[in-house]
């Protein structure tokens, strides 16, 4: 889904003393932060890749297609067919919309919102602190969207801003779709929402499985996937008054046909700020006065746990 190039942020290793990763910080774990490069498509402000160095592993799902240049291709009928047809994993951010399409006071909004497809501008580098800011203004609603990537050497914080610009208040809505790939995916993974083990299946080896729950965010909103074979444990952690629910989503392999055709393993967990079955006569709880702002911070912490 991307247009130009992907743009690279770096940030360095740092040892962690004994007793600071794995549940709870359980005494005798050993938790090392393996220092990170990440690339960033100007489509979508999408973290297109997000990978430790030591050991050298990609955490974010990649599709098959990811690089594909859809130039010159002619659209499938519809937004959704189109976005799963160009679907490339990552990490998205879905606004002012999420889930199917829909036309409200005679304004179109595709399959995940407008967000997504579009071409943000890079405005700003911070490269001593591996930081990275991008922008875009939304058509379908009157709202501009600043998107603050910053690295750090045991993960990246992603600050997602949204400013009213017009003279009348503006109601949207946000999720956060973060896919992970096979590195965090095989039969030893747990998934914890607030210390909750979800009831997630992961299949074996040369099995499908599909699935998608939804589920009320903690206070405050933590989710950990930890897979103990490979020792990795990451953990998002976003302000649950903002985001007040999560969705589990996973594709292991289980669509044969279109538009994953058996070549797909990614399990998503997306904070979001209402139910995946909303009001169709709204696009969402959060509301903007007019030249009001409001900024969230997502962070995703990975450690190597020994």
């Amino acid at each position: 889904m991307s247009d130009a190039a992907l743009l690279e942020l770096q940030a360095a290793a740092v040892d962690r003393p004994t007793g600071t990763a794995g549940t709870a910080g359980a005494a005798g774990a050993a938790g090392a932060a393996p220092g990170f490069t990440a690339l960033i498509d100007p489509r979508g402000a999408r973290l297109a890749s997000l990978r430790m160095l030591d050991p050298a592993v990609e955490l974010l799902a990649t599709t098959p297609w990811a690089a594909d240049d859809w130039d010159g291709s002619p659209p499938l009928s519809g937004s959704s067919a189109e976005w799963h047809r160009r679907y490339p994993g990552g990490w998205h951010v879905l606004a002012p919309h999420s889930g199917d399409a829909r036309t409200l006071d005679g304004v179109e909004h595709p399959f995940h919102g407008e967000a997504a497809w579009r071409l943000w501008r890079h405005v700003e580098a911070e490269a001593a602190s591996g930081a990275s800011v991008w922008e875009v203004a939304l058509r379908t609603v009157p709202v501009l969207l600043r998107r603050t990537f910053r690295m750090r050497a045991d993960g990246i914080d992603i600050v997602q801003e949204f400013t009213n610009r017009s003279r009348r208040p503006v109601s949207f809505s946000w999720t956060e779709h973060p896919a992970f790939g096979p590195a965090l995916i095989d039969a030893t993974t747990v998934v914890e929402l607030g210390g909750r083990v979800l009831p997630v299946t992961f299949p074996a080896a040369g099995q499908g499985h599909g699935d998608f729950g939804a589920y009320a965010a903690p206070a405050p909103g933590v989710a950990r996937i930890r897979n103990p074979r490979a020792g990795i444990e990451v953990t998002l952690s976003w302000d649950s008054s903002v985001l007040p629910h999560a969705f589990v989503w996973q594709e292991h392999h289980a669509g044969e046909g279109f538009p994953w055709w058996g070549q797909v393993d990614a399990i998503a967990v997306e904070p979001a700020s209402r139910p995946y079955d909303a009001d169709p006569e709204s696009l969402g709880p959060l509301r903007l006065a007019p030249g009001e702002s409001l900024a969230s911070t997502v962070s995703l912490t990975a450690l190597v746990v020994r």
